[in-house]
């Protein structure tokens, strides 16, 4: 799970960051509600999946990361039992947002080493 930081997820989420869990689309199965699913494209090659009745977003796929998908963790049902292994879109930050673990960062999307602040 990470904590992404970007505008548009602290927009949606109405929160400094989203907590997100990175997922292997071949495990990912919507069990109900998938006629409700709408979706937008919020950067080039990014859609972001939302239920059009409530307006919840519900996960993010990527051009560049075709095996997995990105599921927003504050939706799931108790404690999904992970533990925030870094922070990204970092680069998108509020000021006023203090960093205060020591995992790691990445400026932009978490592909490849983490950047340094």
């Amino acid at each position: 799970m990470r904590r992404c930081y970007c505008e548009t997820c602290r927009k949606l989420s109405g929160s400094d960051y989203s907590s997100v869990a990175r997922v292997a689309r071949d495990k990912f199965t919507v069990t109900s509600g998938a006629k409700q699913l709408v979706s937008y494209e919020s950067r080039p090659g990014k859609q972001r999946f939302y239920c059009s009745n409530c307006y919840s977003p519900i996960y993010v796929t990527t051009n560049n990361e075709t095996d997995f998908l990105r599921v927003r963790t504050g939706l799931l049902d108790g404690d999904p039992q992970v533990e925030v292994t870094g922070h990204m879109w970092v680069c998108e930050k509020p000021s006023w947002v203090v960093i205060e673990d020591d995992k790691p960062v990445y400026m932009g999307n978490y592909v490849g080493p983490p950047d340094s602040l």
